[in-house]
């Protein structure tokens, strides 16, 4: 024969309390992923301290979903920045060409055939582009975004149209300058150059 149960108390409890709950690791120290054991989480873990290993925790491995959409923000929000920088360079090289003079667009051409990386030709171009009125307006000016897709327009979307004092076939063929028609010219955001 059964006894009878016991009436229920609130001390009985079957769950324990959350905060006696045993806690939940996001990722396993290297050594039990290896050996494919539980890892209790600590520095050394349980298993390692056991086994006198090394714990090794790798951090870039923690696959938890906040965590690695805060890595992933990190990573789009570093990439902007750099993109930024790249297409402040390229707006600074095109106002340097077009409104630099000679002089300038000479001594452009010289620094980057030099074989100076990316942070010294920026450099460079910043300096003109705060010594020059005239390349400040022109890259105040430029245009940034390209419409009509990821390819760049083909020859035969653009004109050539000849540069101004040009004469005869021969000489308009070394001496022009392709542009985009009319109805094509991107209309683009304003990038201001830092100061």
């Amino acid at each position: 024969m059964l006894a009878p149960r016991p009436p229920p108390s609130d001390e009985g409890a079957q769950e324990p309390p959350y905060s006696q709950r045993p806690r939940k690791i996001s990722t396993a120290c290297g050594a039990c992923k290896q050996r494919k054991t539980k890892c209790s989480g600590g520095n050394p873990c349980e298993a390692c301290a056991t086994r006198k290993s090394l714990c090794v925790y790798d951090a870039t491995s923690d696959q938890r979903r906040k965590i690695a959409n805060h890595r992933t923000a990190q990573e789009l929000a570093d990439k902007q920045v750099a993109l930024e920088r790249h297409q402040q360079l390229l707006g600074g090289i095109i106002a340097t060409v077009r409104a630099g003079g000679l002089s300038a667009t000479e001594d452009l051409i010289r620094v980057m055939r030099s074989g100076v990386d990316l942070s010294q030709l920026a450099a460079h171009v910043r300096n003109e582009c705060r010594a020059n009125i005239a390349i400040q307006q022109a890259f105040e000016q430029i245009d940034f975004v390209i419409n009509g897709g990821t390819e760049l327009p083909s020859p035969a979307q653009m004109q050539v149209l000849p540069r101004e004092g040009s004469r005869g076939s021969e000489e308009q063929s070394d001496n022009s300058s392709t542009r985009f028609p009319p109805s094509d010219r991107p209309k683009m955001d304003r990038l201001e150059w830092p100061r």
